[in-house]
């Protein structure tokens, strides 16, 4: 079976900014490169290859820790091996010795989104820096104009986008996210959330995630976590 094209599957909606002035960066969360794979490629398999000393993390000659990650295709095919480093939240390398658990997992994501463009071109316009194209628009078309013996009536106000609902993907996706952060930054967050929304100090933030608003809240909330 052919090795899937995933160019042009990612549209704005699913780019988000992270840092500021020269260290702004675009970049698509984990959860979402993952669901685009299961969508679009769900017979493929994402595996990370053993160290010659055991675990995943191999040691480079200078003393700095990677990962091996590849493919596993529905033939039981696999693809190339790609090599990508453990890095601190500068993007420098981490020395083999200091790579912690939670710096294992991060390279795991961070590895899974790399090798998705390498192999399947998925998320490519980021790492290429081209632009990311919009989603298809699905509203109707405009109704003809009408004769001005009728005057037109008034447009009703748009609705504010901020108070769309979200879908079930959008909405599974941010809680995957908060799964992710360890408590300590996590708990700040829900904080953050029920002030900002007005809800009590012991509400359940989860079942409180319904609109775009909420969603851009702790996107923005957790991206600088």
């Amino acid at each position: 079976m052919p090795t899937p094209n995933l160019a042009g599957v990612i549209k704005k909606d699913d780019v988000f900014r992270k840092g500021t002035g020269s260290y702004a960066a675009d970049y698509v969360s984990w959860a979402r490169i993952a669901n685009h794979l299961h969508t679009h490629a769900p017979e493929w398999e994402f595996a990370l290859r053993e160290a010659p000393e055991g675990g995943h993390v191999w040691k480079a000659p200078d003393g700095t820790g990677y990962v091996v990650s590849y493919f596993i295709g529905p033939d039981r095919q696999f693809t190339p091996d790609f090599v990508f480093p453990c890095q601190d939240n500068r993007n420098q390398p981490i020395p083999f010795e200091k790579v912690s658990c939670r710096t294992l997992t991060d390279t795991h994501r961070r590895a899974l989104c790399a090798n998705a463009a390498f192999t399947f071109s998925l998320g490519y316009e980021l790492w290429a820096k081209e632009e990311v194209e919009a989603a298809t628009s699905t509203d109707p078309a405009p109704a003809p104009a009408k004769t001005k013996a009728k005057p037109e009536p008034k447009p009703e106000p748009a609705a504010d986008p901020a108070d769309q609902p979200l879908t079930q993907d959008d909405r599974k996706l941010i809680l995957a996210l908060m799964k992710d952060l360890p408590t300590d930054k996590l708990q700040p967050i829900l904080n953050q959330f029920r002030e900002a929304f007005s809800l009590p100090a012991d509400a359940k933030v989860s079942a409180h995630i319904t609109t775009q608003a909420h969603a851009a809240m702790l996107r923005s909330a957790l991206e600088a976590a």
